[in-house]
Formats: structure tokens, sequence, C-alpha cells
């Protein structure tokens, strides 16, 4: 019987754990603080895995032009930080030129809500895709300046997203 009451109780503690809601994610943040958790590295400070140092880094402008041939591809971009989503810090947009790409964290880390206008090397595979009018309503509501109503957002969006394995926010002055 007593090993019954044990099954139970590990099985109730393995539930709960696995129970969690991503957006308490309080857990990942620094004790007594809402600020992510983040590594400091050489010039400035990582959120989620090491980027490789010997990898290629394209700067986002140039980006722009090779968007089509690396659909699909792991890249390494460095812009500047244009957005950041005001609710959990779980994705953060590059822009220029028009053109804007989410970097969204899966809810594997979260990235401080006041980075706008800053520096950031990010890592991860980007895509081309078509997300929902709700999707879409979604992003446009968590964004610190929207340029567009939620409302005014109609029908599937063309996007242009990654899914970043890792991203420094780099220190005020750093190349």
């Amino acid at each position: 019987m007593s090993f019954l009451l044990a099954a139970i109780l590990i099985l109730s503690g393995t539930a709960l754990v696995y129970s969690q809601d991503c957006n308490s994610a309080t857990d990942l943040k620094a004790s007594g603080s809402d600020d992510p958790v983040g590594t400091k590295v050489d010039g400035g400070m990582l959120y989620g895995k090491a980027i490789d140092p010997t990898s290629e880094v394209i700067s986002y402008s140039d980006f722009l032009s090779k968007m089509d041939e690396l659909n699909g591809k792991d890249v390494i971009l460095k812009g500047t930080v244009a957005d950041v989503c005001q609710a959990m810090g779980c994705w953060l947009t590059l822009s220029a030129d028009g053109k804007t790409t989410r970097i969204k964290t899966d809810h594997e880390f979260f990235l401080p809500k006041d980075i706008a206008g800053r520096e950031a090397i990010v890592a991860g595979k980007f895509v081309i895709s078509e997300i929902s009018e709700e999707d879409a309503r979604h992003f446009n509501d968590e964004s610190k300046n929207p340029t567009v109503k939620s409302e005014d957002i109609k029908g599937p969006q063309k996007a242009f997203e990654m899914s970043a394995t890792g991203v420094v926010v780099l220190d005020a002055g750093s190349k």
C-alpha cells in the first residue's frame, strides 16, 4: 500500500511540474526581478544558447537582399532591435527598408522588454511564411508601438520569421 501511495505522490508531482503555464515565466527570470536571466559574454549579454563566434554574421540590411535564398536556413544576423514583446519578452523584431523580421524565442528564453534601439546578434532558422489574422493581431497587441490598429489587420499575413536559438544584446558602443 505504501508503494502505491509513493507512486501516486511522484506522479502528482510530475504532473504539477509539467502543467506550468508558459505565461508565468518567473522561473526563467532573476529571483525577485522581472528581468530575464542572461549570461555576460564579450561585448554584450547572451539570452538562449551560445552563438558560434566563428560563424558568418550578416548585417540585417545585407540580409534583406538575400531573404529568398536564405529561406529555411540557419542564419546569424546583426541589426538594430525595432520592437520587443511587451507581454513576456518572447520576441523581438529587426527592421530596415520597410521589411521587418520577427525573431521568436519560442518561449525557450526571454528578452528584456526595453532593448528597442539596441544592436543585437541573433542566431536561428529563418523562414518566409504566412501567419493567421489572429496571430498577426496577437503580435500587434504585444508591440510597444504598433504601426497599425489590430482591427485593421485582415486575413493571413506574409511574415518573415526566425526561430532564435540565441540572442546577444550588444553593450552600447559594441561593434
